[in-house]
């Protein structure tokens, strides 16, 4: 009897082949999890109870913004309420939450975790999987077109790399990106390979675009500006055969926009028809043009680098109108050299040239309408100057054109140092020059590496109020209309965080969402409710009347001849305010609280509770002075 192993030949070795790719691909999809982790070790992913220090400290501004959007979604759709207009915040008004960051599909994804461990806890695990699914995206988009270790090494620059650390510490709907790459992806699909059926590729272009419309927009419009322009590109270099080159794309045109509009029709319908939908820019143009990326910006490190020079740290501050979190478009002199090089030696290579290219336009799209150097703006227009005066697109902010950079640069420079390093592992007799020029490279890849490596773990920290303050808040009756010191504006979200973990059981006057619910006053500031002296004096506390009177983004300063005590019991009587509360603290720990807590016993009287180290206390306003 013949006992040779029987061979099934190529199918075999092609089912072990798929199987050692599965594995690898799982190993490194693991360790991008574990680095994640690591990123804001000793925090875990499920915390309830710390959240990213933030462009504020103690987790106030946007995270504890985040945390109200992730607890809104479920809420309302439990309720059967509008998930894109709400007056729960900036009652009695409402806002439009279309035009937000309400991150509706993130919510949704996380509503697990929110209606079992809350809304921080939902937080903090969605901002781990940001770091790890965005890093896994790329990594398997670069297998298209590079073997794996090159490929790993793309998914941490991308997942991990400066965009990503500067955002992850704020912004949670522009940390998650793990759907651009795919998206890229499926272009180079029905461009290039044309492997799959178009109407399918187009069914999940348009969910993936659809997805990601619904975590963040503009991200999805700053992708769409560069993409475009690639392909006027290509239609001028394919202009003998464009109907051929199109061909598939055309084909997948109308089954992406059906999915997309089935998945984003409800938000698109709020943010452009409902009430209180968008008219203009979301922002005055004029602010939004302040967050223009610097011409250095890529090759000067900020603080978020490992390898940070003072003076460099210092000069990149300046950088982005001076919000350092939107700073993100650092990726190193070697590394921007390197990207070059490819781009020049293996420019007959389409995925490392047009990636190339496209990150250059992305680049310049980035510095705004006008050019800043160093820090100073210049009076050189720019082209991005056009998108100023497009519906829609007047809204976005340059710098953020940063993700697109860091999108396409990876590919180049993923792609491109394999083929450097093929190249040296297969010449044999090399003249000197070719020598020097190998190590030169190798030189700038370990180089660029350690420049971009980021100064981890992240800080995280507990929120500054006991832990006792929302089981306080239960005494205020549900549904009640609550009115708070510090009044809710940015940065003072502390609010919004209390009322996300009280399962929204009141109302708030006041609230940051968007610039539009006062067309009068930037910085998310809400309309001035009659009196007005009341809100003009809660904010005065909290900024100082100097800072006040010295910005127009800030309400007027009070008029010190209106009897604010009485103008506070009128306030109460027109907006049905059911209770008072005031907390003394605050991300500045507020310029003049003792001034509000005088005036809120002076008006209201002996409090109704306080919390058990008397930093919350809380009146209830059919018991107070004011309904007597």
């Amino acid at each position: 009897m013949d006992l040779t192993p029987v061979s099934t030949g190529p199918a075999e070795g092609e089912a072990r082949s798929h199987d050692r790719r599965m594995l690898v691909t799982v190993m490194c999809l693991l360790v991008y999890l574990v680095l994640a982790v690591a990123v804001f070790w000793p925090a875990l992913p499920w915390s309830t109870t710390t959240l990213p220090a933030g462009s504020y400290g103690r987790g106030l501004g946007d995270p504890a913004q985040m945390t109200w959007f992730l607890e809104w979604v479920p809420y309302a759709l439990r309720h059967g309420l509008n998930l894109f207009h709400t007056n729960f915040l900036d009652y009695p008004n409402g806002v439009d939450l279309a035009n937000g960051t309400s991150v509706p599909f993130l919510a949704l994804l996380a509503t697990p975790v929110t209606l079992t461990l809350g809304p921080v806890a939902a937080f903090n695990l969605l901002l781990r999987l940001a770091f790890a699914s965005s890093a896994g995206s790329m990594f398997v988009v670069l297998r298209t077109w590079c073997r794996w270790p090159a490929a790993f090494i793309g998914g941490l620059l991308y997942g991990f790399g400066p965009y990503m650390i500067s955002q992850g510490q704020n912004h949670l709907n522009l940390a998650f990106v793990p759907l651009p790459p795919l998206i890229v992806g499926c272009f180079y699909e029905l461009l290039v390979t044309r492997r799959r059926p178009p109407v399918r590729m187009g069914l999940l272009v348009g969910a993936l675009a659809g997805a990601q419309a619904l975590i963040n927009p503009e991200l999805l419009a700053l992708l769409a500006v560069v993409v475009a322009i690639g392909m006027i590109g290509l239609a001028i270099y394919a202009r003998n055969d464009i109907r051929e080159q199109f061909k598939p794309l055309v084909r997948a045109v109308a089954p992406a926009t059906f999915i997309f509009l089935i998945i984003t029709g409800y938000m698109l319908w709020s943010m452009l028809f409902a009430s209180g939908h968008l008219v203009g820019p979301v922002y005055p143009v004029k602010a939004l043009q302040s967050y223009r990326a610097d011409l250095l910006g890529p090759i000067v490190p900020t603080t978020d680098q490992f390898i940070a020079p003072l003076s460099l740290a210092v000069l990149a501050f300046k950088f982005v109108g001076g919000n350092f979190t939107e700073n993100s478009g650092y990726l190193s002199l070697p590394l921007v050299i390197l990207i070059a090089v490819f781009a020049i030696v293996w420019r007959r290579d389409r995925v490392i040239l047009v990636s190339a290219l496209l990150a250059l336009v992305a680049f310049i799209l980035s510095l705004g309408s006008r050019l800043e150097i160093g820090g100073r703006v210049t009076g050189i227009p720019m082209p991005e100057a056009i998108l100023t005066h497009l519906p829609l697109l007047d809204s976005t902010v340059p710098a953020r054109f940063s993700l697109v950079v860091s999108l396409f640069a990876v590919i180049a420079v993923a792609v491109g140092g394999e083929r450097f390093l093929r190249s040296i592992a297969t010449r044999r007799s090399k003249p000197w020059t070719t020598q020097f020029g190998e190590i030169s490279g190798v030189l700038a890849m370990v180089t660029s590496a350690l420049l971009i490596f980021p100064l981890v773990p992240l800080a995280t920290q507990s929120p500054p109020w006991s832990r006792d303050t929302v089981s306080t808040l239960n005494a205020i009756p549900s549904g009640s209309v609550v009115l708070t010191y510090p009044f809710t504006i940015e940065p003072w979200t502390e609010a919004m965080s209390w009322q996300a973990a009280d399962d929204m059981r009141f109302r708030l006057i006041g609230g940051y969402v968007t610039a539009q619910e006062n067309p009068h006053y930037g910085n998310s500031f809400p309309p001035l409710l009659n009196p007005p002296i009341v809100q003009e004096y809660l904010t005065a506390a909290q900024f100082g009347e100097s800072a006040i009177s010295g910005e127009e983004v800030f309400y007027p300063v009070p008029n010190p001849t209106i009897n604010v005590q009485a103008a506070l019991c009128s306030f109460l009587t027109n907006y049905k305010v059911n209770a008072v509360l005031f907390w003394k603290g605050g991300p500045y720990g507020g310029v003049d609280p003792s001034k509000v807590r005088h005036l809120f016993y002076s008006a209201l009287g002996k409090p109704t509770l306080t919390n058990s180290n008397g930093t919350v206390i809380v009146w209830l306003t059919k018991s107070s002075h004011c309904s007597s």
